[in-house]
């Protein structure tokens, strides 16, 4: 009971609250680049193929590692002495999100779906610069023994704002339209600046070797990308390969199954209110509970148990979705997939990124974790994008029948490491 106690008392440590905030500020724009828009699509009879395909503009997220080490090594004039390395990188990515978040509001995707496409763009590569910084600071500012509740905490920030752009522009855009709900959106993403400036602390700076790119250019190359590859491939030598297939396979179930959650519901027939109150607000909530119960089991009994019963619950719980296409526009069964899914979901996220947060060193913090992000997601987000053909071609109950499968080689690895480690063969890897 003390124990159970502990690691909960341990979410109200200032730090904690900090990355709370931080996840919430990294969660905002990435949620208006995902339910509001595809349902936006799909309101303005965008065809299916042509959503899912748009989806992959959260690619950028993943990419990041590409412009990673500019931020963690360039220092931005003025900025950086007023606010840190950290915090001036992160102020800046967020006045550019929310110039980018008004012009996609201003666009039109029935007469300008190009101009939207290329304002979603913006949004995603000023986001993920913001989001390089963010997951350093949250990896920096805390102790190894608290990444656990770290993630979590991060994921409940992250995911109160993914409710707030699942609810809020939902109901603006039910009075009004999707274009103020945008411009709405884009406002309070300036007004997160001052708390931003003023509350949250710079994180200890780790000397890094700062070779001028002009100078030296194949040197610095060699440090800055080169470098957090060989500095990860030699700390986890033994099985590197495995790692990295566990890595690249693990969110394959619950990504394959995301562009295509909001057709969905238009097309079984719920309104767009149902869609904000059930999936958005009650759904969120759910997960931040799971979240909250994923930090606990970390803590209490480590990363791989809390990797392998993720890994489970995300596959099964989307056979759920089956079901929901057979008994149709149920709000009773759509609010008892919503918890199966969104809890599992939520356990599932806060033991990935504690993860990979712990196979970061503190000398390429923001780079690997970039590096171990882009592994992560790229190939899920490629196999999602065809998510709308798979549908088209298959229908929708197949097509959940796919995306639970999909999760299998994530079971069957976490299940090795983790029988690995219960024979007392596997120690340092995981």
């Amino acid at each position: 009971m003390n124990t159970w106690r502990k690691s909960l008392d341990k979410y109200f440590q200032e730090k904690l609250l900090c990355v709370l905030f931080l996840g919430f500020a990294s969660g905002l724009p990435y949620g208006m680049l995902m339910d509001p828009l595809s349902f936006w699509l799909s309101e303005s009879n965008i065809q299916r193929s042509a959503i899912g395909l748009i989806s992959l503009v959260t690619l950028t997220y993943s990419f990041k590692a590409v412009w990673a080490p500019f931020i963690d090594r360039l220092k931005l004039p003025i900025l950086t002495q007023l606010l840190g390395q950290r915090r001036s990188w992160i102020v800046l990515s967020q006045f550019l999100t929310a110039i980018s978040l008004l012009g996609l509001g201003l666009s039109d995707p029935a007469e300008s779906l190009r101009w939207l496409i290329i304002f979603a763009i913006a949004v995603g590569f000023s986001s993920a610069t913001q989001d390089i910084c963010i997951d350093a600071m949250r990896i920096e500012l805390l102790e190894e023994s608290d990444q656990g509740h770290g993630a979590a905490m991060w994921m409940g920030g992250w995911r109160i704002a993914f409710l707030v752009s699942g609810v809020v522009p939902f109901f603006i855009a039910s009075s009004l339209n999707w274009s103020s709900a945008y411009i709405a959106v884009s406002v309070f993403i300036l007004l997160l600046i001052a708390p931003t400036i003023y509350f949250i602390p710079e994180p200890k700076y780790f000397a890094r070797n700062q070779r001028n790119i002009l100078e030296t250019p194949k040197a610095w190359f060699q440090e800055a990308y080169i470098g957090p590859f060989k500095d990860l491939a030699s700390r986890h030598r033994d099985h590197i390969v495995l790692m990295i297939l566990l890595i690249i396979t693990y969110r394959f179930s619950d990504m394959i199954l995301g562009p295509m959650a909001m057709p969905f519901y238009n097309e079984i027939g719920f309104s767009k209110e149902e869609v904000a109150l059930v999936t958005n607000t009650f759904g969120g909530a759910v997960t931040i509970m799971g979240g909250i119960l994923g930090g606990v089991i970390l803590f209490r009994y480590g990363n791989l148990t809390g990797l392998l019963l993720g890994a489970i619950l995300v596959s099964c719980t989307n056979l759920a979705f089956a079901l929901l296409t057979l008994t149709g526009a149920n709000l009773g069964m759509l609010a008892a997939v919503i918890v199966c899914d969104n809890l599992a979901q939520g356990l599932a996220l806060a033991a990935f990124v504690a993860h990979l947060s712990s196979l970061t060193s503190e000398k390429f913090t923001a780079s690997q974790y970039a590096l171990l992000f882009l592994v992560a997601t790229v190939p899920a987000k490629l196999i999602a994008g065809t998510s709308g053909f798979v549908v088209d071609g298959a229908g929708y109950f197949n097509f959940f029948l796919y995306a639970a499968g999909m999760g299998l080689p994530a079971i069957s690895l976490t299940l090795f490491f983790y029988l690995q480690e219960r024979k007392g063969l596997h120690r340092t890897v995981l």
